[in-house]
């Protein structure tokens, strides 16, 4: 079995902190989000990264300070507009290195607390995804794919639907079987401009091909890091305090409450609430609250 880490996202909702830095290299509570997965020992194989032009001098930066065994393959994209979406992506890779085997894939900005070894011991020879029940409709609705279960198997998918008929989450955890990863570049040529999203694939292989998918309901904590409040509530969870500030952040008669304060920052006379900082930030004098501040950024009063 062959592990794929996916990792060639622009994350666009959480700009400015990933205008210049891969979501899954973010740090929640010090540590790079796709450390957290590649910790898990028993991941199968020697992993691989999917990620994109833009990002890949991170990324062998990192793997170079790290010494992780891994391969990186690159995707030759450098904008939100040119990337190839998640099938896509995984469907480049496959082509790329000529993989003939089952695939365990997962997303570089989703922490779960489940271990890898549960999910690949569920694996019968089925796709397997790992679903995380929400339940709460709302939290669902627009926002993730939904997979409808029946008994012990999946009968069909919604990818960020209006009216959820579940709310069992899909959380980018699969075990594709390698029978059939022949059809991934079947469905790329039939999907709609913008269906070509894992839960227009799963409900595809559902429908058309008549494939048993198998679910692994789990119930520990899951992040799926897209957007500003996720990604704190990560830090706290990891972190265990309601801030998670840098050792090397200085903060001097000021509020700070639910906020992540990165490397090098300095807050003076200010009120930060529900906000991410990124590094060497200067802010004095100000109130900011459920803000995202890129790197380098100098706020005064004046």
């Amino acid at each position: 079995m062959k592990t794929i880490i996916l990792a060639g996202g622009y994350a666009t909702r959480l700009h400015p902190i990933t205008i210049n830095r891969p979501k899954p290299l973010l740090p929640v509570a010090g540590k790079p989000i796709i450390d957290y997965i590649l910790d898990d020992c028993l991941l199968p194989d020697r992993p691989v990264i999917s990620t994109n032009r833009r990002f890949a001098s991170q990324f062998e930066a990192w793997r170079a300070q790290t010494g992780r065994d891994l391969e990186l393959v690159i995707e030759e994209t450098t904008t939100e507009q040119e990337k190839l979406g998640t099938v896509g992506a995984l469907n480049f890779l496959i082509e790329r290195l000529e993989i003939d085997d089952d695939i365990l894939v997962l997303g570089g900005d989703n922490l779960f607390k489940f271990s890898l070894s549960q999910f690949i011991d569920a694996y019968r020879g089925n796709l397997l995804i790992a679903l995380y029940d929400v339940k709460d409709i709302e939290r669902v609705r627009n926002r993730y794919g939904v997979a409808i279960v029946e008994g012990a198997q999946i009968t069909d998918f919604q990818e960020k639907p209006r009216a959820p008929r579940s709310t069992l989450a899909s959380t980018a955890c699969y075990i594709y079987p390698k029978g059939i990863l022949p059809l991934i570049n079947e469905f790329l040529r039939r999907a709609e401009t913008g269906k070509d999203a894992p839960g227009y694939f799963n409900a595809w292989l559902l429908k058309e091909k008549r494939l048993r998918i198998d679910p692994f309901i789990f119930d520990t904590r899951w992040y799926d890091i897209g957007d500003r409040a996720t990604y704190i509530e990560a830090n706290q969870e990891y972190s265990g305090r309601d801030n998670w500030l840098d050792e090397h952040v200085v903060v001097e008669g000021s509020t700070v409450r639910s906020s992540v304060i990165l490397s090098g920052v300095s807050i003076e006379e200010s009120s930060i609430i529900g906000c991410v900082i990124d590094r060497d930030c200067h802010l004095k004098g100000v109130d900011l609250r459920g803000c995202l501040v890129g790197e380098g950024t100098i706020v005064k009063r004046a």
